[in-house]
């Protein structure tokens, strides 16, 4: 089921999702960070919407045009890679040579989603830990190591010589 946050700022609209959501079997959530994506009207503030996962709504909408949209958000369908497939809604990744799965933590998830929304291209460490963590460009720390060595324990037949998570001349790169 797909977990909704809502914060839109016309009351007739939210009233109306709030109704309509539950019947088209998505979940609405109170705080974004238990919710798959994010839904919202301006006025927003740019620094407060999520990295990943929102979708910035225009009036007037009309409910039948919302649904495709939400449907294709990268939450509700499986990317594959490599011989990975991901589920993103439940983060689990599954090895589809030997058939076993392991539940991914949520950046984790988040990571390999973006990797592979931008496969072959060598992302920098800057943009990642911006587009991931909202962390300002210069920020010092190791968090974005951290998780591509639990990432690459994961995923690598040997995570000393990576073949999917490869490092690039500006970060890493996910192998096409």
């Amino acid at each position: 089921m797909l977990k909704i946050d809502l914060q839109i700022h016309e009351p007739t609209l939210l009233a109306a999702l709030q109704e309509l959501l539950p019947q088209a079997g998505m979940c609405i959530k109170e705080n974004e960070k238990e919710a798959d994506c994010l839904l919202f009207t301006p006025p927003s503030v740019e620094g407060c919407r999520p990295a990943l996962n929102f979708l910035s709504l225009s009036q007037p909408l009309r409910f039948l045009d919302l649904l495709p949209l939400l449907e294709g958000l990268p939450y509700s369908r499986e990317i594959t890679f490599a011989h990975f497939s991901l589920d993103i809604r439940e983060k689990i990744l599954k090895n589809l040579n030997t058939q076993e799965s392991q539940r991914l933590t949520e950046k984790e998830s988040q990571l390999l989603r973006f990797f592979y929304q931008h496969r072959g291209a060598d992302l920098s460490k800057e943009t990642l830990l911006q587009e991931i963590w909202a962390y300002h460009p210069d920020a010092e720390t190791h968090t974005l190591e951290t998780h591509i060595y639990r990432l690459r324990q994961k995923v690598e037949t040997d995570p000393n010589n990576p073949q999917i998570i490869l490092n690039g001349r500006e970060g890493y790169v996910l192998k096409q």
